[in-house]
């Protein structure tokens, strides 16, 4: 493959253009969700934003209703976050995850004995329907009682150590609301995800791959690495699979980037609107800490995110890149959104902006009786 070196504002517009936040989708939801990639969603206000500023006349309750029909599931995965996905490609991200180490045991430092396996099938036949953490957590204190020494002392005294809310992280649960009523709220009950079925990690790694690349690319080998949590070696081997399916680049420092060989890859001078994002929204996130200069300037990145809590900020692109960070709140019910951009905005660019808070606004608070913008500077 030859390497053609790309500019920032050109791997700004390629990344934009994959997003849907230059064209907005207008297609099926379910093909915009596989389009942007596995979408986070630890915060739950964060997805319908997401879909909001990337696809054309969203409504939320296009969102609900695709999760109801089960068309999209929610479940931790990448990186044991939240995250948003088509039911089709579920199973490769959770194959993937769980070979990264999300599997109910992670971060215990305990062996994990063949008994695992055993209360792990189990425990998904409970959850053939939506049942609650208490009720997780009380069927496998009862499992346990009733399978004496199938696991190990120290797994037990291990999980009970988080009332067993590590084992509900595991890719094979989802997430859903307990009464099976999809909305804003927060899903808070669990049910066993679709089966996997012989799906191997291989071909689970090298679909996540494509996937990383069709939404983010071009990516070098660490961003991929990253944003599926798994080691570079296993991302090398994926790329190695599929290499005749691959373009190879190069960043302004000289680092290798790969991308689908027919992927969108605007110029560098295409015109870049206004857009509205979430917090901890995928486009931020989807690259190896210190390589994030494609849409957030170095110089923005301690005012995105907040160290003391690790939040990433719900940010506005001008121009393509991170240049304010946004926030709403109610009072009297009257809904306020405030923009602080971080620098003085062209009068063109301050209407334009405005003109999408507007829009915003009432789309995140729409039972408000009232609507204002304030934009800072």
């Amino acid at each position: 493959m030859t390497e053609v070196s790309l500019s920032r504002r050109a791997l700004n517009r390629a990344l934009l253009a994959r997003q849907g936040l230059l064209d907005p989708f207008d297609g099926p939801l379910v093909e915009t969700v596989e389009a942007v990639g596995a979408v986070q969603a630890q915060q739950w206000t964060s997805p319908p934003v997401a879909l909001w500023s990337r696809r054309r006349d969203f409504t939320a309750d296009q969102l609900w209703a695709a999760l109801d029909r089960g068309d999209l599931v929610t479940g931790i995965l990448l990186r044991r976050t939240l995250h948003l996905v088509s039911a089709d490609e579920h199973p490769a991200y959770a194959v993937v995850a769980t070979g990264s180490g999300v599997d109910g045991w992670q971060g215990l430092k305990v062996t994990r004995t063949a008994g695992a396996d055993r209360l792990r099938t189990d425990l998904l036949a409970y959850a053939d329907r939506p049942r609650t953490g208490d009720e997780l957590h009380d069927f496998v204190e009862a499992w346990v009682g009733a399978h004496p020494g199938v696991l190990s002392d120290a797994e037990v005294a291990a999980q009970r150590a988080y009332r067993w809310r590590v084992l509900r992280a595991s890719p094979a649960l989802l997430k859903v609301p307990a009464d099976g009523r999809w909305a804003a709220r927060t899903p808070a009950a669990y049910r066993a995800a679709p089966d996997c079925g012989d799906l191997a990690a291989d071909a689970a790694h090298d679909a996540a791959v494509r996937r990383h690349l069709r939404a983010f690319g071009p990516a070098g080998v660490d961003d991929v690495a990253y944003w599926l949590g798994v080691r570079v070696p296993v991302v090398r081997a994926a790329l190695g699979r599929i290499g005749d399916e691959l373009a190879r680049f190069a960043d302004e420092e000289g680092r290798t980037l790969y991308d689908l060989a027919d992927a969108a890859r605007p110029a560098a001078e295409t015109d870049a609107p206004v857009r509205f994002l979430p917090a901890f929204d995928s486009a931020l996130l989807a690259y190896a800490a210190g390589r994030r200069t494609r849409v957030l300037p170095d110089e923005h990145r301690d005012r995105v995110y907040v160290r003391a809590n690790l939040r990433w900020l719900p940010t506005v692109l001008v121009d393509g890149f991170v240049a304010g960070v946004w926030a709403t709140e109610v009072k009297r019910r009257v809904a306020t959104i405030t923009v602080t951009p971080f620098g003085r905005l062209p009068r063109a660019t301050r209407t334009a902006l405005t003109g999408q808070a507007e829009r915003l606004v009432r789309f995140v608070e729409p039972a408000a009786a009232d609507h204002q913008v304030v934009v800072g500077g």
